[in-house]
């Protein structure tokens, strides 16, 4: 109680301070494209991280990313902004991947009545402080260079693969009533540093719009971190009537992922109620 009393005064004295107006909120979204070893996986060598003995490739195909952006125009450099970015980056795995095992997985359990794979994604949420430089062009257009360092969180999803069966295997002295089987794996999280670089163009003060817009290109590098996953595997079987279950997991620690991507975007700034036309909205 004696926080909130402390923290609630601090809030509100923050809200009415006269520097709110040059504060701006855009919201921003877009595609991703992996690069080097992160969009690597050559499935004609069969070379993919995410299954073992493959390392470095970490096959990650095209996605997209949303996030949001507040900037703190600084009065005494009209053209320069301190900027805090936090984005969701998401990337299925690639094409090629996802051929390679679902024809994979088809043909070896196409004769069950039930088969199901999901494979994993990746997901990235960068959290950014930096500055941003507008350079007028002339008229609403600027151009604008972007720098910013700060943490990222990794995620992969679970790669899950089953599959059940009547009497399987068909044509074996002890076939079995009934057979299911479940693949689980579960991908490490990690938090690293990482940075970005961006470039693009600004659209402001459009007859009079409260909207400025930004169309822009960065370079993001993630950070490395190792990659680890606990892999379970559940198998239910019945044999005249008596059923067995048993569950095996293992743990695998694996070599450094680092996740390094272009995105490419396009913004959407609210520019705030009492601001000048001298203060940089984005």
């Amino acid at each position: 109680m004696k926080k909130t009393a402390l923290i609630l005064p601090l809030l509100l004295a923050a809200a009415l301070l006269p520097c709110r107006a040059q504060l701006s909120v855009a919201l921003h979204g877009g595609a991703t494209l992996p690069q080097g070893f992160y969009a690597d996986s050559r499935m004609s060598d069969n070379e993919w991280m995410l299954a073992e003995g493959h390392q470095h490739k970490a096959g990650a195909g095209r996605g997209w990313s949303a996030g949001i952006d507040i900037a703190y125009a600084i009065p005494a450099l009209p053209d320069l902004e301190a900027l805090l970015s936090a984005s969701f980056m998401q990337s299925p795995v690639a094409d090629d991947v996802q051929e390679y095992y679902n024809l994979k997985f088809t043909q070896r359990y196409r004769s069950c009545p039930y088969y199901e794979m999901q494979l994993p994604s990746y997901r990235n949420i960068p959290i950014l402080l930096g500055i941003r430089y507008g350079y007028p062009l002339g008229g609403i257009f600027r151009f604008y260079g972007e720098a910013l360092a700060g943490l990222n969180i990794r995620m992969i999803t679970d790669w899950t693969m089953a599959y059940s069966a009547p009497g399987w295997p068909q044509g074996t002295q002890s076939t079995l009533d009934d057979y299911s089987n479940t693949d689980l794996r579960t991908y490490s999280r990690a938090t690293t540093f990482a940075f970005r670089l961006g470039a693009g163009f600004l659209i402001k003060d459009i007859a009079k719009c409260p909207l400025d817009f930004r169309l822009g290109a960065s370079y993001n590098i993630l950070g490395a971190a190792p990659l680890s996953w606990d892999r379970t595997t559940a198998t239910r079987y019945s044999l005249l009537g008596s059923i067995t279950e048993y569950t095996d997991t293992k743990h695998v620690d694996y070599t450094d992922i680092n996740p390094t991507l272009i995105s490419i975007e396009l913004g959407i700034s609210i520019k705030p109620f009492g601001a000048s036309r001298n203060v940089q909205d984005w």
